[in-house]
């Protein structure tokens, strides 16, 4: 569904409208989503846990066939994550929902997706609650930021820019404009964006660049962005355990200071109200549509 043309197409053809061009935002709120697939990241996703789904039933059930599959099997696959978060397990009943249109369309067979497993949920005393609170103070992300390690810029530049660790894969100079300071990046789901870039930090991004071509790569990760996530994650890890800081390779983190700092730099210094400044700071650093009061706790709020 990265096929814009495609995208239209199928989104023309369920609400009988004829538009030129629908985007991905658009054709979410308005099409019938659930059997598509967005981006590459999702497709791992949904692989990933399609391989734990098959692992499952490897275990369990002696069957060849995906036409085997029942719904007795989902659900008791679904019981066997009874440990998640509701989140989590709304997150693998969309891989099954997916699992189940592609083995249909693939195989002309039943499948396995049922209302039992649309309506599944767990038990409330079962339900584990997610924390949208920073695991790190800002005094502690400083410390990290301190360490001399193989990925010192990098890190640093994901807790002055926001950006996702997997976005480090394809900035190049040729991305940075010092003069309306801001840093082109494609963000999730290939979606362009320009970063803003505080004035205390022109120093760092003008170092970041010296004596590198336009098209040259600023960091020095592979292209893969699975790999990306894994090295940096690990060297977080590494740096945390050293520091004797909570362990963790969660690269959000710097995503959370970057949206702070940003956001205290506009009420503070740009005269902005803390409304407008959330807005902003959510729209315009971390690349996300507008009113999204669900993003502003998590990132400014917590």
């Amino acid at each position: 569904m990265q096929d814009s043309i495609k995208r239209t197409d199928i989104y023309n053809k369920m609400n009988s409208t004829d538009y030129e061009y629908v985007g991905k935002r658009e054709f979410k709120q308005k099409g019938q989503t659930k059997e598509f697939i967005f981006s590459r990241r999702t497709a791992e996703n949904v692989v990933e846990k399609s391989k734990t789904f098959s692992k499952f039933l490897k275990e369990n059930y002696n069957i060849k066939y995906v036409k085997e599959i029942t719904p007795e099997m989902a659900k008791a696959f679904l019981d066997s994550r009874n440990t998640n978060s509701q989140k989590t397990i709304t997150a693998y009943k969309n891989m099954l929902y997916k699992l189940d249109v592609a083995i249909k369309l693939k195989f002309g067979c039943k499948g396995f997706y049922n209302e039992t497993i649309s309506n599944y949920k767990l038990d409330k005393e079962n339900i584990v609650k997610t924390n949208s609170k920073r695991l790190y103070t800002d005094s502690q992300i400083k410390q990290i930021l301190d360490v001399d390690s193989k990925y010192s810029k990098e890190l640093k530049f994901m807790s002055v820019v926001g950006c996702r660790v997997h976005e480090l894969c394809s900035v190049r100079v040729k991305n940075f404009d010092l003069k309306n300071m801001t840093v082109y990046i494609e963000g999730k789901g290939g979606r362009p964006s320009n970063r803003p870039i505080l004035p205390t930090e022109i120093n760092f991004i003008k170092e970041l660049i010296k004596g590198k071509g336009q098209n040259e790569k600023v960091f020095n990760v592979p292209i893969n962005e699975k790999e990306t996530r894994s090295i940096i994650g690990s060297e977080i890890r590494r740096i945390t355990k050293s520091l004797d800081l909570p362990i963790s390779s969660k690269c959000h983190e710097f995503r959370k200071y970057a949206a702070q700092n940003y956001f205290k730099y506009l009420v503070n210094n740009c005269g902005y109200s803390v409304k407008d400044a959330e807005e902003i700071t959510v729209s315009k650093l971390l690349s996300h549509g507008e009113n999204r009061e669900d993003l502003k706790k998590i990132y400014l709020r917590s």
